[in-house]
């Protein structure tokens, strides 16, 4: 009985939320049902890519974290997966995107370019992230020197920096504080 109450209890109060309204939905609530749309294609699309395989584990050239660390290195040295330059365009890019950038739109489509350039920032300080742990990877297994290690862990500290001054730019010029 308390369970029908709450049911027509609940229908009733959509119903009076809901009021009557025109058959032809204004342009905000098509905008967002157009957002909801694409957000809920991210949603699936993040869910098929923690599902499928990953390729991209933060091991370098096929190895397990169960191979021993004292082990000698033997061949040819194992590559990242990208090299200082390509990080330095992905950050180069992304930073020219962020100049150019202007709300210009409605409050939905600002929301909307803002939280795409955020994603790609997001996307790039994850290749920051691999290519640092690779790097350590290939220190700790001999595959490169402390110099050449100290240089290259440099050069990536300031894409870092570059890439957290884009945000911070792109959060003013948005006015969000995220």
């Amino acid at each position: 009985m308390k369970k029908k109450f709450l049911l027509y209890t609940g229908i009733m109060t959509v119903l009076l939320l809901s009021g009557c309204q025109p058959a032809a939905a204004n342009p905000e609530t098509e905008a967002l049902k157009e957002q909801i749309t694409r957000l809920e294609q991210q949603i699936a699309d993040l869910e098929q890519q923690q599902t499928s395989p990953v390729t991209e584990s933060g091991n370098v050239s096929g190895t397990t974290d169960n191979d021993s660390a004292s082990e000698a290195p033997s061949g040819e040295a194992p590559s990242t997966t990208y090299t200082i330059d390509q990080l330095t365009a992905m950050v180069d890019d992304y930073t020219e995107k962020v100049s150019a950038a202007s709300p210009s739109g409605t409050a939905a489509e600002n929301m909307e370019q803002f939280f795409s350039l955020k994603k790609e920032e997001n996307e790039i300080d994850d290749a920051l992230d691999l290519h640092e742990d690779e790097l350590e990877y290939l220190y700790r297994n001999h595959f490169l020197t402390r110099e050449e290690y100290k240089k290259s862990e440099r050069e990536l500290e300031k894409l870092e920096d570059r890439l957290d001054d884009a945000e911070d730019h792109l959060e003013y010029i948005f006015e969000i504080d995220d």
